[in-house]
Parts: structure tokens; sequence; C-alpha cells
């Protein structure tokens, strides 16, 4: 039998053993507190990023919609020889036309662009000539609208001809208009779509003649397509009320006139002489307030251009807007 010194010489050396044992090394499932920091940090520098740009989007926001008008007023063009004296002084030169517009309005649809696709440095005048907020509208070729085996290629072409005022900015959209001939069937809503595809990412405003189109039934397909639906008032359907709706992240309305008897007969200019009372404007406001609320955009164009009505018309509905 062991003595108690014995045993008490073994407890000793076996605490000893304990006491002077080295710490278990860590596993590489536990970090060292320099580590640790570095993979927290490595965690939250993606988190704090993504904060930012959600702050930075939400500012942008913000500006656009404070900063840049949701509605915009304008007309459809604006090198008009009458508009001297009454909208353009008469000592500024013509080259300066566009300039001078740009500053009392904010958009502005053209139709150099129905008969032929223009060349790049046209738009690049376009977009040195006018201000960042600025936006244009252009007629579609009238082609587009009608059965031919090469529009796709002249859909891509003209939408090339517009990326410079695209890439800038202020390029609104191209509008194209059909024929009352082209009605409400799957086969003309299948050959629009397929022009909405080759036009790129141009947004296409479309104008129809046939009254078919200018209903709730049409409009949801239109709206499922993100087609924006063009709201003429005046022309030849002067007298059916005009049918305001928004199809796309862009609503589009045309004051067009509304002498519908020198529509009907073909007069030349004199469609276009017509002179929109304050009344008749103030009447149309609530829908364009509506279409302001359906959609990211409204842009507004007067096309009664004789003797500069257009330009009299459009400040007197930016006054009724600010009311």
């Amino acid at each position: 039998m062991p003595s108690r010194s014995t045993n008490r010489a073994h407890s000793s050396n076996t605490n000893d053993k304990y006491i002077n044992a080295k710490p278990p090394r860590k596993g590489k499932r536990f970090a060292r507190p320099q580590g640790r920091r570095k993979y927290i940090h490595s965690v939250l520098a993606p988190l704090r990023l993504c904060v930012k740009l959600f702050l930075f989007l939400l500012d942008f926001h913000l500006f656009f919609t404070y900063c840049v008008p949701m509605i915009i007023v304008g007309t459809s063009g604006f090198q008009y020889r009458e508009w001297v004296s009454v909208f353009y002084p008469g000592n500024l030169d013509s080259k300066s036309w566009l300039r001078y517009y740009a500053g009392r309005f904010g958009c502005c649809e053209l139709g150099l662009t129905y008969y032929r696709v223009p060349e790049a440095i046209v738009m690049h005048e376009l977009t040195e000539e006018t201000g960042g907020n600025f936006r244009f509208v252009f007629r579609a070729p009238f082609r587009l609208s009608e059965e031919h085996p090469d529009n796709p290629e002249l859909a891509r072409r003209f939408a090339a001809a517009l990326w410079p005022l695209q890439e800038a900015g202020r390029l609104a959209g191209a509008l194209l208009q059909f024929p009352a001939e082209f009605g409400f069937i799957r086969d003309n809503f299948d050959r629009l779509c397929r022009i909405r595809d080759s036009l790129e990412s141009v947004p296409l405003i479309a104008e129809f003649g046939c009254p078919d189109w200018l209903a709730f039934r049409a409009a949801k397909h239109l709206a499922t397509e993100r087609i924006a639906l063009a709201c003429v008032d005046g022309g030849e359907r002067l007298a059916e009320k005009t049918f305001f709706c928004a199809t796309s992240d862009l609503a589009y309305v045309r004051f067009q006139g509304r002498n519908r008897s020198r529509w009907v007969r073909g007069d030349g200019s004199a469609q276009h002489d017509y002179l929109y009372s304050r009344a008749e404007l103030a009447a149309a406001v609530p829908e364009i307030r509506r279409l302001e609320e359906e959609s990211e955009r409204v842009l507004v164009f007067f096309g009664n251009h004789w003797r500069g009505q257009a330009v009299v018309n459009a400040r007197m509905l930016l006054e009724e807007l600010e009311r």
C-alpha cells in the first residue's frame, strides 16, 4: 500500500501538469479578434454600399419628382415664319429659334423624320441647342404604318439615328400614326408589337384613326405591352369625346384644333387655324392631372400652329396648371 507522502507527491505532480499546460490551440473555426473584425468588415462593406446606393436613388427620385416637372408642355414643331413677332423677336436669327423656344417650353414634337431618316449630325445639333431637361418626340417614318418587308430594317435605322438624343436623355419617344383602316384586331396588334420590338429601346407612341383602339379594352392590351396611346383632342374626331388614358410610363396628349369642317375638307394649314379658349383648356386640366397620377411623365403638345396660336395656348395651359 503506498504511503501518504507518495500519494501527496503524485497529486502535486498531477496538479503541476495541469497548471503548466498550454491552452489548447484554437481551430480554424474560431477566428482571432483581429481576424474577426476583418470578417465582420467584409460582411458589412457590401451592406453599407447597398445603403448608400439606396439613399442615392432616393435622392435621385425625389429630385425628379419635385425638381423636374411631371407635366411638360410644348408644340408640334417650332420652325414657323408666322411665329415671328407673335413668339420670336423680329431681330432673332432663325438659327436661334430652337434655343429661344427651349428656354420657354420643355418639349417639342418634330416631323422631320416622317419622310426620311435624318443624319446623326442633325441630332447632335438638336442636343446642343436644348437644355438637359428638354424632351423630343419624333414622328416615325410613315412607311412603318404600312406593310413593307423592309420595315424592320427601316425601324432599326430610325432608332439608330435617334441614338445621340437618347444617349443625352432628350428623347421621349417616337410617334407612329395609323390610318382608320388599321383596326383593333389580333394581326394588327401583333404587327404593332413587332414594330415596337424593331425600335429597340425607343419608346413607341401609337396614334390610331380607328375608334376601336380608343376604348379601355384596347388600352388594356397596349398597357400590357407598354405602348403609349396618343390622346388627341380635335382633328377629324371632334364629334367624339377625347379619350384620355395612360398605357405606359409616358402619357401623350395633343391638342389639334377643333375646326372639324376644315379637317374633313382637308383645307391644308387652315385645319390648324384654331385658338382654344381658356375655358376649353381648363376643362381638360383634370384629365391631364389624372394622367399625371397614372404615369411618370405627361407630354402635352399643341398642333394648332397657324398664326402662332399653338404657343398662345401652350402658355395658357401652363398658367392653368399652376393654379
